[in-house]
C-alpha cells in the first residue's frame, strides 16, 4: 500500500501562526476595549472682555494665544467650547461676537473687539453672558460646566436698568446669578477698586483673579507664561468642580478612548496586517502530497 506523506510547508506552518496570532491579539483588544474608555469633562467657556480704549494689548493676545489655552485644557481631559463677549464700547452695552465655538473661531471672532469705549458696565455684561436679559445667543449645554471669564482693567460702571434689560445689575445680584447658574468664575483684572468690584465674585464661585498685566504687554515670554499658568488653573479648577460635584450633570461629559489603549489595539492590527501580507508573499508553497 502506497504510503502518503503530508508534509507542512511554510504556507501551513503560517496559517498556523496566524490563527494563534489572531486568536491571542483579539483577547488583548478585547481586554483594551473593556477599559478603553473615559468621561471627558464638558466645559462652556464664555469670555467677556473690556473694549474700552485701553484694552486693544490685551485683546490680541487673547486672541493671538487661544489656541494654547485650548490645548491645555484638551491634554487635561476637558472639552472645551468658548464664546465672546464684548462691552464698555462706543456703545456700551454687551455684543455677543461669538456663540459657543472651537478656539479657531473665537480667534476669528476676535478680530471684531474694538477699543474705543469708556463706560464699562461688568455687571451688565456677565448678567448678559449668562442670559439674564437681552438675546446673547449662548446655549449651555445641560452637561457642561460653565465657566466666565471677565478681562477688564475697570470697576463695574454705567449699570443702569436701561442698560440691563430692566434691571440694575449689582454686585449682590450678579453673586446671586452666578449661584443659580452654577457657574464658574474667573477675573483677569488690574487696579485695586478694579479688583475690589470683582475679585469676590471669583473668589466666591470656585474661581480667583488674575493679574491683567499678563496680558496687557508686548513681550510675549511673559504673555505665553501668562496663558500656560491661567490654563492650567483653570484646569484645575474644572476638574476640582467635578470631584467635589462627581454626580452632577456637568460632569457626566463624554465617552472618548484612552490613549494607551487605543495604541494597544493598534498594534494588535498592525501585527495582525503584517503577519497577513507574509502570508500571502507565500502563496506559492502548497500542501505536497508524496
Amino acid at each position: 500500500m502506497m504510503k502518503r506523506n503530508f508534509v507542512l510547508t511554510n504556507q501551513g506552518a503560517l496559517v498556523m501562526k496566524l490563527k494563534k496570532f489572531v486568536s491571542s491579539m483579539f483577547a488583548v483588544i478585547a481586554l483594551g476595549a473593556a477599559s478603553a474608555s473615559h468621561a471627558a469633562i464638558l466645559t462652556d467657556i464664555v469670555m467677556i472682555v473690556d473694549e474700552s480704549g485701553s484694552m486693544g494689548t490685551v485683546q490680541a493676545n487673547l486672541r493671538n494665544n487661544i489656541g494654547t489655552f485650548a490645548n491645555i485644557l484638551s491634554a487635561g481631559g476637558v472639552d472645551a467650547r468658548f464664546a465672546l463677549i464684548g462691552y464698555g464700547n462706543s456703545a456700551i452695552v454687551p455684543r455677543t461676537l461669538t456663540t459657543f465655538t472651537t478656539a479657531g473661531g473665537f480667534a476669528t471672532a476676535a478680530l471684531g473687539l474694538v477699543a474705543s469705549g469708556g463706560t464699562e458696565p461688568g455687571y451688565t455684561s456677565i448678567a448678559y453672558a449668562l442670559n439674564a436679559f437681552g438675546s446673547s445667543g449662548l446655549t449651555y449645554r445641560p452637561n457642561a460646566v460653565a465657566n466666565v471669564i471677565l478681562f477688564t482693567d475697570e470697576p463695574s460702571n454705567g449699570d443702569t436698568a436701561l442698560r440691563g434689560g430692566g434691571t440694575a445689575w449689582t454686585f449682590s445680584l450678579i453673586d446671586q446669578l452666578l449661584t443659580d447658574s452654577d457657574a464658574l468664575f474667573n477675573a483677569v483684572l488690574s487696579g485695586t477698586n478694579t479688583i475690589s468690584s470683582f475679585g469676590g465674585l471669583a473668589t466666591g464661585h470656585g474661581g480667583q483673579v488674575f493679574a491683567l498685566s499678563g496680558l496687557n504687554t508686548s513681550n510675549q515670554t511673559v504673555v505665553e507664561n501668562f496663558v500656560t499658568a491661567f490654563a492650567e488653573a483653570k484646569l484645575e479648577e474644572t476638574l476640582t468642580f467635578c470631584q467635589l460635584n462627581p454626580t452632577a450633570p456637568q460632569c457626566q461629559g463624554n465617552t472618548v478612548p484612552e490613549p494607551g489603549s487605543m495604541a494597544l489595539i493598534g498594534l494588535g492590527l498592525l501585527g495582525m496586517a503584517s503577519l497577513r501580507r507574509k502570508f500571502k508573499g507565500n502563496n506559492n508553497a502548497v500542501l505536497a502530497v508524496a
